[in-house]
């Protein structure tokens, strides 16, 4: 009997696995193989940025083209406006390739020189939740010239934004990642996402089931946005000597792949709730029946039962670091220490 618990355990704790491995549809992509950017595809954004960015965003050809194979964005030096010094391009798909939950990658070149502020990202449909950052935005890729080894992700929900300077980021930090071509992606699903350089995982991020969606409003579409800031709240000081040469962000294909099997993230038709799904010194449960919740090692050993009623927190401040399955009546999930 332990042999076949300990089976049906190790195949549970492969349900993420597969879920990443399972066929993606793919439903929206770009390869940029022609002359002229694809309008049914992408529409092209006109006018002032946000976050005290220097740039003026363009339509023109000296800022947006596609050339070989590649979009390429690219900034100038430049009174393009009165009160701007400098010009760019902005690209983004709303209403044209969006999704909810799945892959989300594109192969890019960021450019060089202290003041750029290259972005891949991503923003809502429809404002679900309320103006940003309430509906939330999830920031795929964004690098720092003035940083030259870093890549930032990062995301921003009611809760957590950058407006109030405690918003969710992760930063890499590689070697050679200017001017080269590199795959940034998530795979974004119901209760987190995870976020990779060339293939690579480079972070997660869980969902904290306490959060409504003031803290996780990613269960909605989304649609991608592409550009190319300067200076701003991020981009810092500009150099204006890096203007000498071509300032530009290189972008080779974008794939939005929809995940085709949702059975796994799919909610579960339970009155359970249990979080956070990545624990430190406590467990919360909540219940609306009295429950008999066990929790199981990765070897199949029981290592806590205890009886529930309504809302209860564990102590699990003694329990090791590992993978855990805890059981409570027909519901079961996965949680991490």
């Amino acid at each position: 009997m332990k042999r076949i618990f300990s089976l049906i355990f190790a195949m549970f704790l492969l349900l993420p696995l597969w879920s990443q491995s399972d066929p993606y549809t793919l439903i929206f992509s770009d390869e940029f193989d022609g002359t002229t950017l694809d309008l049914n595809k992408w529409t092209v954004q006109v006018g002032y940025a946000a976050n005290q960015e220097k740039e003026y965003y363009t339509d023109g050809t000296n800022n947006l083209r596609v050339d070989n194979g590649n979009l390429v964005i690219t900034a100038k030096k430049e009174l393009y406006v009165a009160d701007r010094n400098y010009s760019s391009g902005r690209i983004y798909s709303k209403n044209k390739g969006y999704l909810t939950y799945g892959k989300i990658e594109a192969r890019i070149s960021v450019p060089s020189g202290a003041g750029t502020w290259p972005a891949f990202w991503m923003m809502p449909q429809a404002n679900t939740y309320g103006t940003w950052p309430k509906s939330g935005e999830i920031d795929i890729m964004e690098h720092i010239g003035s940083d030259p080894r870093m890549t930032s992700h990062a995301v921003h929900t009611a809760l957590k934004n950058g407006s109030l300077g405690n918003n969710w980021f992760s930063k890499v930090y590689k070697d050679s990642m200017e001017n080269k071509f590199h795959i940034y992606s998530i795979v974004w699903e119901k209760d987190q996402i995870l976020f990779y350089v060339d293939n690579i995982k480079t972070a997660t991020l869980y969902r904290n089931f306490t959060d409504t969606s003031t803290g996780w409003p990613f269960d909605q579409n989304f649609y991608v946005i592409l550009n190319l800031a300067i200076g701003g709240t991020m981009g810092g000081a500009v150099d204006d000597n890096i203007f000498n040469n071509p300032v530009e962000m290189k972008v080779d294909y974008v794939h939005l792949y929809q995940a085709t099997n949702t059975a796994v993230e799919a909610p579960k038709d339970s009155h359970i709730q249990v979080y956070p799904t990545k624990f430190s010194n406590e467990i919360h449960i909540n219940s609306d029946n009295s429950t008999e919740m066990k929790l199981y090692n990765s070897q199949g050993k029981l290592i806590l039962e205890k009886k529930i009623n309504g809302s209860e927190i564990i102590d699990s401040s003694n329990i090791p670091s590992g993978i855990y399955l805890l059981k409570a009546n027909d519901y079961s999930t996965k949680l991490i220490k």
